[in-house]
């Protein structure tokens, strides 16, 4: 989002404003919940690939995520025969608390870190939903500088703003975009929202794809209310009713490929409680979608050995939006674990590329993200029902890279680039005045060093010396690791998401992004896959 420096005061809140959508305009809709979301897709599991097994499908998509779902009902809307693999378990595993989800709904079980320079977890979901699963489904649209320089950067008119908008409206119908309900944001939200009034700033009540929330403030465990508009409850149950068959709880190990055609892929069953391997599945297929996300696909392809052949940007490009967060106590209760997660934000001027939002997470996440370790735990329990937070994230300059280590796990790498952390901080700060300004008082960051801070500009004395290795960081966005380009040269896949290097095979996820987004993928993820799968129908 760098490309929103110079823009007048008017223009940038403009630019701002697009971000949110119809959604944001008065007089826009609530969507309606029944209307929307349906029941979870029937899926084979383990039980129906007892022995080793082969079939044929015109197309196989691997992986049933923002992306993978929303592709599957572009095809089976042109009426071909479309077959979804998914490595996570046939049905949701919801519980309230961390490791039951990384456990079913963690790609890795949520034990993905980045190295580089610093220790960085990366989270990726699984699942019938992938991410959207265990998301917070912000769902901001890209500034229109960022989708006009894709356009630009890779000579297509159908990538700009403008021409994507009648796309993000079809997917935000689907999946139920509105901002969030004031009955159900809570005081965590509400109280961000005071301070962004105060302070005469852009943003407040967020934009979320959750029609049937009830503010109950664990989406990133699930949504026990069946409330949130993922791909499961969305697209999954419109593509079956035009004839997907969903195989979860396979894992694609290679690809098919003979002289230099895809020609299928082979899967293993994977019991979603045990882990054990089981069976073989193959499947033969005219084409083949990878829609495994920014980390899971280009694992796929290195770990199956054909990194080389699809060119010399296959797993680069690694942006995650980095960033960090703040807790800070009131004087009065807030408990900021209940209402809709990350439900309000703001933008500051100052700062193009930082979107700061509310930090919703359970008890335990906030006493360790404010520092109460150890024997200072008991302090903190006495505070938690007073703190409150928020966190930002910037739209990166650093970068990495993903590649499979020989078991298959994904290989990360990632390089902050100065101008980010910079930025971090200075986020940092402006979150502080945010959160006093709604009527927070302490200040705490989980960065080595910095100690409490009773006003913006003392931590912002803190944060001055800190680097990125005292920074307790944390990333959910992988994006543009297999990133589209005019040529093998420049990228992966051309600019309707097919592989340069093979024919045949096809990607849409968040990988396919040309740079950093600036905002949660969701939405762009579903947009994308949706316009991948088009482009793959209309071939014939």
């Amino acid at each position: 989002m760098s490309e929103l420096k110079g823009l007048s005061p008017e223009a940038w809140r403009r630019a701002i404003a697009e971000t949110i959508g119809p959604c944001g305009q008065p007089g826009y809709p609530t969507p309606d919940p029944l209307a929307l979301l349906q029941p979870a897709p029937p899926a084979a599991g383990v039980e129906a690939v007892p022995t080793d097994r082969e079939v044929t499908v015109e197309v196989v998509v691997v992986g049933g995520g923002p992306g993978g779902g929303s592709a599957a009902l572009a095809l089976c809307a042109a009426g071909l025969d479309v077959l979804l693999l998914e490595e996570g378990p046939a049905r949701s595993y919801f519980r309230k608390n961390y490791a039951h989800t990384a456990r079913y709904h963690m790609q890795e079980a949520g034990t993905m870190v980045a190295r580089g320079s610093a220790m960085m977890p990366i989270a990726a979901g699984r699942g019938l939903g992938g991410s959207s699963l265990v998301n917070s489904a912000l769902s901001f649209r890209p500034p229109r500088q960022v989708l006009d320089h894709w356009a630009s950067l890779l000579d297509d008119p159908t990538l700009s703003f403008d021409a994507l908008q009648p796309l993000y409206d079809e997917v935000s119908g689907i999946v139920g975009v509105g901002i969030t309900r004031a009955e159900i944001s809570g005081e965590n939200n509400d109280l961000i929202v005071r301070g962004i009034e105060k302070l005469g700033l852009v943003g407040g009540l967020a934009p979320r794809g959750t029609p049937g929330c009830v503010g109950c403030g664990v989406c990133y465990f699930g949504c026990p209310s069946g409330g949130k508009g993922s791909t499961n409850l969305t697209f999954l149950p419109r593509a079956t009713q035009l004839g997907l068959r969903i195989q979860a709880e396979v894992k694609v190990e290679g690809l098919l490929v003979e002289g230099g055609v895809v020609r299928g892929v082979r899967a293993v069953t994977v019991d979603p409680h045990t882990g054990a391997r089981g069976a073989t599945l193959t499947v033969r297929a005219q084409q083949v979608v990878l829609s495994a996300g920014a980390v899971g696909t280009p694992r796929l392809l290195w770990h199956a050995g054909l990194g080389p052949q699809l060119g010399p940007h296959t797993g680069e490009h690694l942006q995650v939006h980095p960033g960090s967060t703040i807790v800070a106590i009131c004087d009065h209760e807030v408990q900021m674990w209940k209402g809709a997660t990350q439900g309000a934000y703001f933008h500051h001027p100052d700062l193009p590329g930082v979107l700061p939002h509310t930090f919703s997470a359970p008890p335990e996440a906030c006493l360790v993200a404010a520092g109460f370790l150890g024997d200072r735990w008991q302090e903190g329990l006495a505070l938690l029902p007073r703190m409150c937070g928020m966190l930002l994230m910037v739209s990166d300059k650093g970068e990495g890279r993903v590649r499979a280590f020989g078991d298959g796990r994904a290989d990360l790498v990632y390089n902050f680039a100065d101008e980010d952390v910079d930025r971090i901080k200075r986020g940092l700060v402006e979150v502080a005045k945010v959160l006093q300004a709604g009527g927070a008082k302490d200040l705490y960051v989980p960065i080595h060093g910095v100690p409490m801070s009773r006003d913006p500009e003392a931590l912002a004395a803190h944060l001055h010396d800190r680097t990125i290795r005292d920074f307790t960081l944390y990333a959910a966005h992988p994006m543009g690791t297999c990133r589209m380009g005019a040529r093998i040269e420049d990228g992966v896949v051309d600019r309707q998401g097919r592989a340069f290097g093979l024919e045949n095979l096809w990607i849409a996820d968040a990988s396919v992004f040309p740079s950093s987004l600036g905002v949660n993928p969701q939405l762009s993820t579903m947009v994308m896959g949706t316009r991948v799968g088009r482009a793959l129908a209309a071939r014939g």
